[in-house]
């Protein structure tokens, strides 16, 4: 049996545990800690069976990714499923909660933080457990492969710069969203379009773009020999893969929700944000891929 198929069944069961047995355990005791706005509480609670469907698929993208990156993942066995599920929950959920912090949803921000940090946990734990249980039962034999990786600070410089571009422009997308009225910020339940607000904050969201475009750069050299294409194409490619395993990924969450009950206008201004994240990204990963050179020192990860 192929790896990817492996890390493909392991994100389902991962993902079928999670839908079944964590998914509403965690946001209900986060309820119960009073860790989110009482408007969201309907919101986030009640999900039971669409977080089913929703938890299994990216469960499995989850897991074939799993497989991907496998050999640079630090430590062995088990513990490699825990840290990709704490990394996954850094690259989500504390990423986009950290963008929402500057419009003051901090107790939204808490209850997020507190409930997918355990889900992720959770997740991690049980991905590690199929996965080596497969793996040694079906691909006894792996070889085991060496991947050539680059130093993460070759990465950081041009990641900055990338997330100042890719801040800039997505600013460009916050204010189409404004003036259209099409997407905003969704407080008390309400789609609010306030472009003096958002102005104020533009100075913000430049910082937090160059901070986590850092992170994304001193990934990139990790993963470097991992993404198809070359030079710009090769970072274009990455960016696209980063915001559809972490920006669609957590706004494919609320969207869900909203649309399940009733509250489509909301749901449409969730799904349209998208727009903002993918604007971002194209400009990232284009000044990415343009500014990266690779060192001349590798590194090699293996089993």
């Amino acid at each position: 049996m192929k790896s990817w198929k492996i890390g493909a069944i392991s994100g389902l069961i991962a993902g079928i545990v999670l839908g079944i047995v964590v998914g509403e355990t965690f946001a209900n005791i986060a309820v119960s800690l009073d860790l989110y706005e009482p408007w969201y509480i309907p919101i986030i609670t009640g999900n039971y069976f669409i977080n089913i469907p929703i938890n299994i698929f990216w469960g499995i993208i989850y897991g074939i990714i799993y497989s991907k990156v496998y050999n640079i993942i630090p430590r062995k066995g088990i513990w490699k499923g825990l840290i990709y599920g704490v990394f996954l929950f850094f690259i989500t959920v504390f990423r986009i909660y950290f963008y929402m912090i500057p419009y003051g949803l901090y107790m939204n921000a808490a209850g997020e933080y507190f409930a997918s940090f355990f889900n992720w946990l959770i997740w991690g734990l049980v991905l590690g457990i199929s996965y080596e249980f497969l793996s040694n039962r079906y691909y006894p034999t792996k070889e085991k492969k060496k991947i050539i990786t680059y130093d993460m600070k070759s990465g950081i410089l041009p990641g900055a710069i990338a997330g100042l571009c890719g801040g800039i422009s997505a600013g460009i997308f916050a204010v189409i969203g404004h003036v259209t009225g099409y997407w905003g910020i969704i407080t008390a339940g309400e789609v609010v379009s306030t472009i003096d607000f958002w102005m104020s904050q533009f100075g913000t969201h430049i910082l937090i773009n160059m901070i986590w475009g850092t992170i994304f750069g001193a990934f990139f050299a990790k993963v470097y020999n991992l993404v198809p294409g070359k030079n710009v194409r090769k970072g274009f490619y990455y960016a696209l893969i980063m915001v559809f395993i972490t920006s669609i990924y957590c706004n494919s969450w609320d969207s869900t929700w909203y649309a399940y009950r009733g509250q489509y206008e909301t749901a449409l201004a969730s799904i349209l944000s998208n727009f903002l994240a993918v604007g971002n990204t194209i400009v990232f990963g284009l000044v990415l891929g343009l500014l990266y050179k690779k060192p001349s020192k590798v590194i090699e990860k293996g089993d």
